[in-house]
């Protein structure tokens, strides 16, 4: 599971020592994530350091992990800091209370509070500290996109990986409807979506999609947004497009049994992804990759209906 963090920053940047340390137990692919609390998060952690008479390459060696962290590890979530509630330590309680943190990291634990780390002490086995890179969720589309929400808030590309998904069926529509509903409520500026799927011998034409798309995707996409379907045919002795996965810029996960909603009797097992295994799909799945073949043209949908051909 993905989990929020609010890490002190003159707790981290108080030595290199804890820097290395901390900075190693975040990441999308690791389930616990650092929240840019306040938004000049790392700027703070790079006066911390500074302030602590770290040596020239160690502080150089700092500022580059956090510029990798900031990609692997670090999410905006918007939350206040008030300056006249306090200092960091009673802005992040503050915060805990009005939206839980899965911890708070700091160079003391004020009042003793359960939910508050002690950077100086945290080992491996620190229970709130534990976190599982696999897990099962119902396999409704709700269920789904809460798994993925964390990725689906963050990330400027988002590729939903699937050899059967079927925008002309309710149940992989029901996923991707929730899904894009937590992109459209947290995402501005540029982000791309994309849908990847196989051929195979019942696949509508591309003629017949260009008439439909919109027709099948209409409430499903939220206002404003568009989506690119990318269908792709596997080569003979080529490699098999069979596994399902959420890959983003950010990160990704794997979805053994698929991206469809079917009932909340039933399991789907989620697994989080390596940082290289998700830059290689990225390379796998674009236009010009030559481990599949791509049946073009590619479409994009739009909320309005329009119906491209890129």
């Amino acid at each position: 599971m993905l989990y929020e963090y609010a890490v002190e920053p003159k707790a981290i940047g108080a030595s290199w020592e804890s820097f290395r340390y901390l900075i190693e137990k975040f990441g999308f692919h690791r389930g616990r994530l650092i929240s840019q609390f306040p938004g000049k998060w790392m700027q703070l952690v790079v006066e911390a350091a500074r302030h602590s008479g770290m040596q020239d390459v160690r502080y150089k060696s700092l500022v580059d992990r956090l510029q990798k962290a900031k990609r692997e590890a670090l999410i905006r979530s918007g939350r206040e800091y008030d300056p006249r509630t306090g200092d960091w330590l009673d802005n992040a309680i503050e915060q805990h209370t009005l939206d839980s943190f899965h911890a708070i990291i700091a160079s003391e634990n004020r009042g003793d509070k359960d939910f508050i780390l002690v950077a100086e002490d945290i080992v491996e086995e620190t229970p709130l500290m534990s976190t599982r890179t696999d897990w099962g969720v119902e396999r409704t589309g709700e269920a789904i996109a809460e798994a993925m929400s964390p990725l689906l808030k963050f990330s400027k590309k988002i590729l939903f990986l699937d050899p059967y998904l079927d925008i002309r069926e309710q149940r992989y529509r029901e996923t991707l409807k929730a899904s894009l509903a937590i992109v459209a409520a947290h995402q501005s500026g540029n982000f791309q979506c994309e849908i990847h799927f196989c051929t195979h011998d019942s696949r509508p034409s591309t003629e017949f999609v260009i008439d439909n798309a919109a027709a099948w995707l209409s409430g499903i996409l939220p206002e404003s947004l568009s989506i690119l379907l990318f269908c792709w045919e596997v080569k003979v002795d080529g490699d098999i497009f069979h596994d399902r996965y959420l890959v983003t810029d950010r990160g990704g996960m794997s979805l053994g049994a698929g991206l469809s909603s079917e009932s909340a009797e039933q399991k789907v097992h989620l697994y989080l992804l390596e940082p290289e295994t998700c830059r290689e799909k990225l390379v796998v799945f674009e236009r010009d990759s030559t481990v599949y073949k791509l049946v073009e043209p590619i479409l994009q949908i739009s909320s309005d209906g329009e119906v491209r051909q890129i």
